[in-house]
């Protein structure tokens, strides 16, 4: 007959067994989708995935299209904010500022007491050497806990660590402005862009009309007999040589209107109507010096200031470093309350409760740790030293960025002037030659010349306005203003 004892322990094993049974089960299930996972056999060959695998081991990123108005007009201040408000770039570093932000809040967590509640239930049952035998022993605890945990003193090493990481929140955040102000930047572009090749798309439509003009000429001349069969076909030749660069300016025009779907996330495919460059402002000077402007770039560049909020970080990390060799005072107390029952074989049971309390006043200094302590300090100067360099590098090249962006914006001044220069004398000269062609002046390859000419004026005329406008960007760009003087849509 069975005893007390190895009854109550029967359905214990009988438990325990089914759990066990239980997790190799669950663990077998688990494993056969890792299991099934194989690098691919061969380097020859690409590998094959199975439909299930990319199923079961892949997200769907459902795909974001900005809402474009097809009837509206936009102009570079309201693509801005399409851009703003639906660029994944910036929205990738938004969430990097904020994991930043978060990390600042880790850090200052250290600042508080840790609070932990706890509850446990044991059980056990096991022989005890009491005497010359073993007495088996079942054992039932029943815990309740609040455990209190607090650093009261470490010298200065919570407050660098939050100094740091407060820093390299400064520069996630610029970071952010300075991917805000590469978007404005690129979307700016990607519209003059496309106004130039609109402009030249346009250009080439009135120099084939010009051609066609002239084609007309060579073919009444030829029917009054004052033209040559040659004339003609040379005059259809350049007709046709007009509709072919019509085209291709027409292609291009195509490939920057995808460009610029691109910037702002909308879809080339639908319409998409810009202000046209007619209506835009073309600057005729420059505004400042060189020199205003590369102070300007070293005041209010964003990258240039993370660059520097880096540094601050370093600094800070090398003052968390030498905290290491201070002790520090710390405290732990906990107060619980605590029932439990036992019984020994062929003894009564027994049941008891209380509450329970414990306190630890402990300093701790660390005197020896295998020169760990010296080798952080080292590795924190030596990221300051890197970081400062990077800034110093940084500085560099916005100077060498802003003096080459200036002498590209006077550059596009000039040409700009000597480009309608070009045009209105072009113009004139075509008209001219055409009139003294039909009236038997002229012959008729000088009426090409000119045509041609005129053809070249017009697309150097659309480069030079769209150059001006394109390379005052790259210098607001260069020199940080483009953040806060970029034209304005909608947003503030």
């Amino acid at each position: 007959m069975r005893s007390r004892h190895q009854a109550k322990q029967t359905p214990t094993l009988v438990v325990v067994s089914r759990l066990f049974a239980l997790g190799m089960a669950m663990t077998s299930l688990l494993s056969v989708g890792a299991w099934g996972q194989r690098a691919p056999t061969t380097p020859n060959v690409p590998w094959l995935p199975d439909h299930h695998s990319l199923e079961r081991h892949t997200t769907a990123v459902a795909t974001h299209e900005a809402p474009i108005d097809e009837e509206h007009v936009y102009s570079l201040g309201e693509l801005i904010d399409i851009a703003e408000s639906n660029s994944p770039t910036t929205q990738a570093a938004w969430n990097r500022a904020k994991m930043t932000a978060a990390s600042v809040g880790i850090a200052k967590s250290e600042l508080y007491p840790t609070i932990i509640a706890a509850v446990s239930g044991t059980t056990y049952l096991n022989p005890q050497l009491f005497g010359p035998t073993f007495v088996l022993q079942d054992w039932a605890i029943f815990d309740t806990e609040i455990h209190l945990a607090y650093t009261l003193v470490d010298f200065g090493a919570r407050r660098t660590e939050i100094s740091a990481a407060q820093a390299r929140l400064v520069a996630a955040n610029l970071s952010f402005n300075n991917e805000h102000l590469i978007l404005i930047r690129q979307v700016s572009q990607a519209y003059f862009s496309l106004l130039r090749a609109r402009g030249l798309r346009e250009a080439a439509e009135v120099s084939l009309n010009d051609a066609r003009t002239t084609e007309t000429a060579a073919q009444e001349r030829r029917k009054n007999g004052l033209a040559t069969v040659p004339e003609v076909l040379e005059a259809k030749a350049a007709t046709a040589k007009a509709a072919y660069d019509l085209q291709s300016a027409i292609g291009a025009e195509q490939v920057e209107i995808g460009n610029l779907a691109r910037v702002i996330t909308a879809n080339p495919v639908k319409p998409l109507k810009v202000e046209p460059l007619d209506q835009l402002r073309i600057p005729d000077k420059l505004d400042q010096s060189v020199e205003d402007a590369i102070n300007t770039a070293f005041k209010d560049r964003p990258d240039l200031q993370a660059d520097q909020a880096r540094v601050r970080a370093a600094q800070a990390e090398v003052k968390h470093a030498h905290a290491a060799y201070y002790p520090s005072l710390t405290f732990d107390g906990s107060k619980g309350w605590i029932r439990g029952f036992g019984e020994q074989y062929d003894s009564p049971g027994t049941y008891a409760k209380t509450f329970t309390y414990g306190a630890t006043l402990a300093l701790k200094w660390t005197v020896f740790d295998g020169f760990r302590r010296e080798n952080s300090i080292s590795n924190a100067k030596a990221e300051e030293k890197v970081a400062t360099e990077e800034v110093r590098d940084r500085q560099d090249e916005i100077t060498n960025q802003v003096w080459n962006d200036y002498a590209n914006a006077a550059t596009a001044l000039e040409q700009r002037q000597a480009a309608a220069a070009l045009l209105s004398a072009s113009s004139e000269s075509y008209s001219a030659a055409l009139e003294s062609y039909k009236d038997g002046v002229r012959n008729f390859l000088d009426v090409l010349a000119a045509e041609d000419a005129l053809a070249q004026a017009r697309a150097i005329d659309v480069i030079a306005r769209t150059q001006v406008l394109q390379t005052f960007t790259d210098l607001d760009f260069r020199t940080g203003d483009l953040l806060t003087n970029h034209p304005k849509g909608k947003n503030p």
